[in-house]
């Protein structure tokens, strides 16, 4: 069959990224941000209210969406940083620039693919069209693809924090091919994680490509029959 529409996951796919928020000398400098906004927190009294907001947001959500189950719901953590700093007094229009020095801090590297570039252009050079649907919050992600060079070479994009909920959930893969007119027959999704990826483009009726990387997880044993494994990207041209 001949693909015209190629749907990439992000993170894990066409981005290697490594981010962690754990260690102690995180939330003691995300705290630090916190009090340039005037809000003011300790290392564990900001991880302890971040983790509670979070939480809080997933259940909001899964009020407005009362047809997404709860495991599918993705909340926006833009909320989050909004709800940090107004417990504090401080202005809401601080929360993005909180929000992407929060990210900075967890980032430990954040580059391309190898071959991501070059196969989105191949591919658009062919005439197919190239969507990105990803389990990622517009806070974070946008600034990121832009500084990957990905954002301009999408025909649309389609975040979970954006949309509520988050894959495998079938209903935000129907979101997309509905929103931007993608006929299922001829779309393939293309993504590293079994479950979020090929596990949902199978219940939406679509296609898939399997990329192992790192951020994978341990190898499947077997795949759906409409699902076919990948070296790299490249194969895809």
């Amino acid at each position: 069959m001949r693909f015209t529409d190629y749907i990439f996951d992000l993170y894990g796919t066409l981005a290697d990224i490594c981010t962690d928020e754990r260690p102690a000398v995180f939330w003691k400098g995300a705290a630090r941000d916190a009090e340039t906004f005037g809000a003011q927190y300790t290392d564990e009294t900001l991880r302890r209210a971040y983790l509670a907001l979070c939480q809080d947001e997933v259940h909001l959500r899964a009020q407005a969406l009362p047809g997404v189950p709860e495991p599918y719901i993705e909340p926006e953590l833009l909320h989050v940083f909004e709800r940090l700093l107004r417990e504090h007094g401080a202005d809401d229009a601080h929360a993005q620039s909180f929000a992407k020095a929060f990210r900075r801090r967890s980032t430990l590297w954040l580059k391309p693919m190898p071959h991501a570039l070059m196969t989105l252009d191949a591919l658009k050079k062919a005439g197919a069209r190239v969507f990105l649907l990803s389990n990622a919050q517009s806070c974070f992600t946008l600034d990121e693809l832009r500084a990957l060079e990905l954002f301009d070479r999408f025909d649309g994009i389609l975040l979970s924090s954006d949309a509520g909920m988050k894959k495998p959930y079938r209903g935000l893969f129907e979101l997309l091919l509905e929103r931007y007119a993608i006929p299922r027959q001829t779309a393939v999704m293309i993504g590293n994680d079994v479950a979020a990826d090929v596990g949902g483009a199978h219940a939406a009726g679509l296609s898939s490509f399997y990329y192992h990387t790192w951020q994978s997880g341990p190898r499947p044993s077997r795949l759906p029959e409409t699902c076919t494994e990948i070296p790299d990207l490249s194969a895809l041209i």
